[in-house]
C-alpha cells in the first residue's frame, strides 16, 4: 500500500506530541507490570523453598509481604490497562485525523468500528 503524505494540520501536530508521550507512559507502566511480576515470581520461589524444606505456611510473612506483592501487581496491572486505553484512544484520533476511515481503522486495529467512533469521540 503506498503511503500517504501526511498532513500538516496543527491537531495533528498536538496529537502526534500526546502519542508519543502516551507510548513512554505506556513503556513506563509495562516496565512495572514486569517489575511486579518478577518480585511475585521470586516470592513464588521463596514459598516453594520454605514449603519444601517443611517450613510452616503461616511463617511465610516473616519471608516475603504478600500484602505489598499483591497490591503492587493490582495496581501496576490498573496503571498499564488505563495507560493502555488513553494510548488506544490518542492512537485511533491520530489514525483518523491522518485520514483513515473509522471502518479502516476497526479493521487494521482488530477492533469494531463502534468501538473506534466511541473511543475517537470519548471525552478528552
Amino acid at each position: 500500500m503506498p503511503r500517504r503524505e501526511s498532513p500538516r494540520a496543527p491537531d495533528l501536530v498536538g496529537l502526534r506530541s500526546e502519542y508519543l508521550a502516551a507510548l513512554g507512559a505506556l513503556h513506563a507502566a509495562t516496565q512495572l507490570v514486569h517489575q511486579a511480576l518478577d518480585d511475585a515470581a521470586a516470592a513464588l520461589v521463596i514459598v516453594r523453598d520454605h514449603i519444601e524444606h517443611e517450613g510452616m505456611v503461616s511463617d511465610l510473612d516473616e519471608f516475603i509481604s504478600p500484602t505489598q506483592l499483591r497490591e503492587s501487581l493490582s495496581t501496576s496491572i490498573n496503571d498499564l490497562e488505563r495507560v493502555r486505553h488513553h494510548a488506544q484512544r490518542l492512537l485511533f484520533r491520530l489514525l483518523h485525523a491522518e485520514g483513515m476511515t473509522m471502518s479502516d481503522i476497526g479493521r487494521t486495529c482488530g477492533v469494531s468500528r463502534q468501538l473506534v467512533s466511541r473511543f475517537i469521540n470519548e471525552a478528552q
